[in-house]
């Protein structure tokens, strides 16, 4: 498994305010990669892609609300 975490400069956030962050990534090498971005507010955007080609994308606001959690099914 591989990984890495890196800063990224201001951009919006999912609560609609300019902040920066940290983004983490990792993959397994056959197929699992996870990306996570935390800004500094506390709003989270999460995308899981597995094996099956299958994709999970979650973004959180820093208040704990949902704005959106799909899955996209893999061919």
């Amino acid at each position: 498994m591989t990984g890495a975490i890196s800063r990224f400069e201001t951009r919006r956030a999912p609560c609609g305010g300019l902040h920066d962050g940290q983004r983490s990534f990792n993959e397994d090498m056959q197929g699992l990669a996870t990306e996570e971005l935390r800004y500094s507010c506390g709003c989270r955007n999460e995308r899981e892609e597995f094996h099956d080609g299958s994709v999970h994308h979650k973004v959180v606001r820093h208040d704990g609300k949902v704005l959106v959690d799909e899955e996209f099914r893999g061919e």
